[in-house]
């Protein structure tokens, strides 16, 4: 993703920064905290653990959200980037994952958010009557929805709608507000309760009166995913921070710590007294199925039986905080996450659409569009889909801490590997609670829940097919992993949904026929058997059918990836068929260009010995002899990325003086850049050991090609500067930092992207008369990642550009690299006198170049016109006549791999003669074919003498 911002009209382009660290603190908070806070504590957590239960599951729970809190902060900066789990799991794991992840954040974000605007008109029927229930109404699951709680939803919606969409500035301070409020609310509460009973602790009984203290505890930590779900928001927002990431942990750790306390302090005030009527917290929360009004709400009662109407409006504004700050957070996650799978294609892209105010408008007019039909079902039915969010949400930790693992392992960052493992086993603990079929899960969800779970993932498994068969990328489809794992939710919950509504039915029955006398029991169990066969047949039907559409959904998808693998089978070959058609070009014009290009630079070269030439003649055979070394060069770049995309080229790593190398890459252009008037600098004072192996022609290849580009575009005043240093080591690698860097014309940031590419030319009126072929950056590259090493680019338009380049390169002993003595008594020239060659060449003009060139070495030459006359030149002259044979490979009547088969079959030591390969034909697989038809070595033309010369030596050497 950009970072950053441009302006297209009354758009941006991309997220801005808004969040200080309190405001993100607020979102996370908002979103974790919410509306459940004030009825959790009474309804759920008081019957199950107690209030000093409650406080220990809560405390651990949050302990153990943080380990998943780390995981998230570790990708939040690796990745920093919108759509949190979604994009790390994408990031690191694939587009499949990706997918996978982000289908249940919207479930669990978005069930959130409906739940927190809901309970609104539920805790108003409590505080204020039949206020809001006026208008239509029915009934939906034993629930009575009205007009005016619709209304009253739907309002909340559209603010959160119009907040998060208006500035962010407001967005800001509404939702800081709302979580301060939240916050300061329920510990002035707790306080005043606090006061209220002396300083008193003592909320006895401390546990529930049903099952131990530590299983009591267990299942309290159990539920913290639900109680702690969004804790992690912040994650979808990273780009819109305004500090470091590296304060996320900070932040979400004060979230989940905050959260544990406001949820332990109204548990605590929950405990706190109870009406006339009631002993204890226990015989009270026990009895709420009795009382009405604001007695039914424990948290209410007891703020104010501790303030009076203060604390009850205290407490209120607590709940509104509450209610705002948690629709508020989850439209703003929601919107970034959607925005961040529009713009890579998993998303329609209008969603990608920001406003003015840098907000993504559209993902937010499509949630709020679909918020507001969910208050038309009912508060029971919303109940049911909030109760998914506790799969969703383990399912997403669960992909977090994988990514996070999988990162460190690639890192090799430790803490990332063991604080991944350790949070993805937490995940796939809590999955397994929930899912597994045992005595376990009887109660965990609401029966419905599993039943809107498995249908969830049903439309996954459809969306996900329907993103895979619009993919002209191929990112998707590449690991089945995501579709199994949705088919198996499917099969597993659909099994789960299966044995509790049998448990329902059961329940249902023996509270039908507790206080029955036998007639009457029997009279309800017989017509409890009459429809149990109708309801399980119903129940079964539903069964298949998700199974079944699921099935078939998977097996199109598995259809869809066959015929996608045998597609790519046939782009496969008809890429290695175009592959081989492109050499096979490349190798016929390569000969076709050198056998010129060899008379050319031969002649020249020859010229230029004469004595006596004009200055005029010399200057124009000069810029003849640098033009053609030019697009030999030129000739040379197209052969070498030929190799490099077969993947044939090799390193040839040697100990090398890497100061020395710099010295030299320094004497190499003094002369250019002072007749160009630009300060050139080399600079390789902080190399600490020199004394390293690396292929040294490579590493020089790299140095010129980006010296070379630095010269070529900087301007006649400007600076080239050229550094080497040694920024640290590994094992038995030392790591140098290669800087390069110019004042000249730069490039643009879209063109930068693609330097790397080969055959990429920046367009451009200022460098169009510059000679180049666009592959000099890309063999660059690929060089350095050959080495291990990375190379990145930083530039501006007319400031200049800098290359950097990080190479690990193994240190060695000085002593091991050659000393000048060495070099230069390899250097000396050689003489051959007494030697005789036989050239073979078809082409009168490059057997001239050659017999001149050789003549001049001490050779005495004798020529053959093919490799038949070759052939039969060494067959009968005496076998110690020819010292050396000098093959060309493309002639007629026999080619020069044919006469060196003939000559090796020959009796004596005429089989013995050294044989050269001296062809245009310079691949790769042109040497390998010299070696395999017994040639001793190959010689590319046009002729370079000094190689020509040491090969010649090194051949004649070896077989003394």
């Amino acid at each position: 993703m950009k970072d950053m911002l441009e302006n297209n009209g009354n758009e941006t382009r991309t997220l801005v920064p808004y969040l200080s660290p309190l405001a993100a603190w607020g979102l996370a908070f908002g979103c974790s905290v919410g509306w459940g806070a004030f009825v959790m504590p009474g309804n759920t957590f008081l019957p199950i653990a107690g209030p000093w239960g409650t406080a220990a599951g809560m405390a651990i729970g949050a302990l153990i959200l943080f380990i998943v809190g780390v995981n998230y902060s570790y990708l939040m900066n690796r990745h920093p980037e919108a759509g949190g789990a979604y994009a790390y799991a994408r990031s690191v794991l694939g587009y499949d994952h990706g997918f996978l992840s982000a289908w249940m954040i919207l479930i669990t974000y978005i069930a959130i958010a409906w739940a927190n605007a809901t309970a609104l008109s539920l805790i108003s029927r409590f505080l204020f009557g039949d206020l809001f229930c006026f208008g239509f109404h029915y009934q939906i699951a034993g629930y009575s929805v009205y007009m005016g709680e619709i209304l009253l939803a739907s309002l909340v919606f559209i603010a959160a709608f119009i907040v998060c969409a208006l500035g962010k500035k407001v967005l800001s301070i509404i939702h800081t507000a709302s979580a301060l409020m939240l916050f300061l609310g329920a510990a002035a509460c707790f306080i005043a309760v606090f006061l209220h009973r002396g300083r008193s602790l003592d909320f006895g009984p401390a546990f529930s009166t049903t099952g131990s203290a530590p299983v009591q505890i267990f299942l309290i930590i159990i539920h913290a995913p639900w109680a702690f779900i969004g804790f992690e928001s912040i994650s979808h927002s990273t780009q819109e921070f305004k500090f470091d990431r590296k304060k996320s942990l900070p932040i979400m750790g004060a979230a989940l710590v905050t959260g544990a306390l406001t949820y332990i302090m109204l548990t605590f005030v929950a405990s706190s007294a109870q009406p006339d009527g009631f002993s204890n917290w226990a015989e009270y929360i026990s009895g709420l199925g009795t009382l009405e009004g604001i007695n039914a709400l424990p948290t209410f009662y007891n703020a104010r039986n501790a303030l009076g109407a203060p604390g009850l409006a205290i407490l209120g504004a607590a709940a509104l905080g509450g209610i705002i700050t948690g629709v508020i957070a989850n439209f703003v996650a929601i919107s970034r996450l959607l925005w961040s799978m529009a713009n890579d294609g998993m998303f329609p892209k209008p969603a990608a659409k920001l406003g003015k105010h840098g907000t993504p408008v559209n993902a937010l007019l499509l949630i709020t569009g679909v918020s507001l039909i969910l208050p038309f079902f009912g508060r029971t039915a919303i109940g049911w889909i909030v109760d998914v969010t506790t799969i969703g949400a383990v399912i997403v930790y669960g992909y977090t801490c994988i990514s996070a693992f999988v990162a460190g392992v690639r890192d090799k960052d430790k803490k990332a590997e063991v604080c991944g493992i350790v949070g993805a086993m937490v995940s796939v603990g809590f999955i397994l609670y929930y899912l597994v079929p045992s005595y376990w899960s009887i109660g965990k969800l609401a029966t419905e829940s599993y039943l809107i779970l498995a249908v969830w993932s049903l439309l996954g498994i459809i969306v996900f097919r329907m993103l895979l068969s619009r993919d002209t990328s191929r990112r998707m489809g590449k690991n089945e992993t995501v579709w199994v794992t949705l088919l198996f939710l499917i099969l597993i919950i659909s099994f789960v949904w299966m044995r509790q509504s049998a448990s329902d039915e059961s329940v249902l029955l023996a509270e039908k026929i507790m206080n029955l006398s036998d007639p009457e029991k029997n009279e309800v169990i017989m017509e409890h058997i009459s429809d149990f066969d109708s309801r399980v047949n119903l129940r079964i039907l539903i069964n298949v059918l998700l199974i079944s559409a699921a099935l078939i959904v998977v097996f199109s998808i598995f259809s869809i990836i066959k015929k996608r693998e045998a597609q790519i089978e046939a782009e496969k070959q008809e890429a290695e068929q175009l592959s081989r058609a492109k050499s096979i070009f490349l190798s016929n014009m390569s000969h076709d260009i050198r056998t010129p290009m060899n008379a050319i630079i031969g002649y020249t070269s020859l010229a230029l010995k004469e004595k006596d030439i004009p200055q005029g003649v010399h200057t124009y055979l000069n810029k003849i002899d640098y033009s053609s070394k030019h697009l030999l060069s030129l000739i040379n770049d197209v052969l070498d990325m030929s190799r490099i995309e077969n993947g044939k080229m090799e390193l040839f790593p040697i100990p090398m003086d890497i100061n020395e190398a710099f010295d030299q890459l320094g004497d190499i252009f003094s002369v250019q850049m002072r007749e160009k008037g630009l300060d050139y600098r080399i600079d390789h004072s902080g190399v600490k050991h020199s004394a390293v192996l690396c292929d040294k022609n490579r590493l020089m290849r790299i140095l010129l090609n980006l010296v070379s580009n630095s010269f070529k575009f900087t301007p006649a005043g400007g600076s080239v500067t050229v550094s080497v240093t040694q920024t640290g080591t590994e094992g038995e690698n030392g790591i140098f930092r290669i800087r390069v860097r110019d004042t000249g014309m730069g490039m643009s940031k879209e063109f930068a992207e693609h330097i790397f590419e080969a055959f990429e030319r920046e367009r451009s009126s200022m460098i169009d008369n510059i000679q180049g072929t666009g592959l000099g950056m890309s063999i660059t590259k690929s060089f350095v990642d050959m080495m291990n090493g990375t190379i990145s680019v930083s530039t501006e338009k007319g400031r200049g550009t800098e290359f950097v380049i990080d190479l690990p390169l193994k240190l060695v002993d000085p002593s091991e690299i050659e000393t000048d003595e060495e070099k230069k008594a390899v250097d000396e020239k050689v003489d051959f006198s007494g030697m005789t060659v036989l050239l073979t060449d078809d082409n009168p003009i490059n057997l001239e170049i050659a017999e001149m060139l050789l003549t001049d070495l001490g050779f005495s030459v004798e020529t053959a016109e093919n490799g038949r006359a070759a052939l039969e030149k060494v067959r009968k002259a005496p076998e110690d006549k020819f010292s050396l044979v000098l093959m060309d490979v493309q002639m007629p009547v026999m080619n020069g791999y044919e006469a060196t088969r003939g000559i090796r079959a020959l009796e004596g030591k005429r089989a013995e003669i050294p044989v050269i390969a001296m062809s245009a034909n310079a691949f790769e697989e042109d040497v390998q074919n010299a070696l395999e038809a017994g040639m001793n070595a190959h010689i590319a033309k046009p002729i370079d003498v000094k190689l020509m010369t040491e090969t010649i030596e090194r051949i004649l050497s070896e077989r003394k």
